[in-house]
């Protein structure tokens, strides 16, 4: 919602009438692309991802306007769903680490929205590579001294959580909002439509 909300905004500013969602999944297209190269950092992920989008419709942005989900995504809005799920699994004792594809400074601005503590926080910035690369489970693993079995894996996407968890062996809930079909041949042990399900689930 915080990606379709800001690019709605900079089509307005811009008196265009490009189709948001044909756009917005060019943009996760591109951005897988570059995740798989060399390390950047995800704010330049971002701005080489909304730049390139444009281009390819023929449309040159300025800087400042290539930064535009660098510059919303700390307001960009949590699921109703976030703070109501992981508080209460909170309160049950379970430990809540967070593998995030982007930067040490976002993901903060993104835990301030969400409103709960967490017992660990591994980001791309910290492995130096993106998922679906098996590094943010490593680290997670090591630096938390815990084994697979004592480990859900929770996400929404397929390709960046779902498949390599598998390929891992951790047990793994699949987070389904959009009604998607599972890609691919790998399939997690649960899905559930929302993260209130966890809560029966657990």
């Amino acid at each position: 919602g915080g990606m379709r909300d800001a690019l709605a905004g900079l089509l307005r500013s811009k008196n265009l009438t490009l189709d948001v969602e044909k756009l917005l999944r060019r943009y996760g297209e591109i951005e897988r692309e570059t995740q798989q190269g060399p390390y950047r950092k995800y704010k330049e992920v971002l701005a080489i991802g909304v730049e390139r989008t444009f281009r390819e419709e023929g449309i040159t942005l300025s800087p400042s306007e290539s930064n535009i989900f660098v510059d919303t995504l700390p307001s960009w809005p949590k699921f109703p769903d976030t703070t109501e799920v992981l508080s209460q699994l909170k309160d049950r004792g379970y430990k809540l680490i967070i593998l995030s594809n982007i930067d040490d400074d976002l993901i903060q601005a993104s835990v301030r929205v969400i409103g709960v503590e967490f017992d660990g926080i591994i980001t791309a910035e910290q492995v130096g590579s993106y998922k679906p690369s098996h590094n943010h489970w490593n680290r997670m693993l090591e630096s938390f001294r815990l084994a697979k079995e004592q480990v859900l894996h929770v996400a929404q996407s397929y390709v960046h959580d779902v498949t390599p968890a598998k390929e891992m062996s951790f047990n793994m809930a699949w987070i389904n909002r959009k009604g998607q079909m599972p890609g691919g041949s790998v399939r997690p042990d649960h899905e559930l439509p929302d993260l209130r399900g966890l809560l029966d689930m657990l």
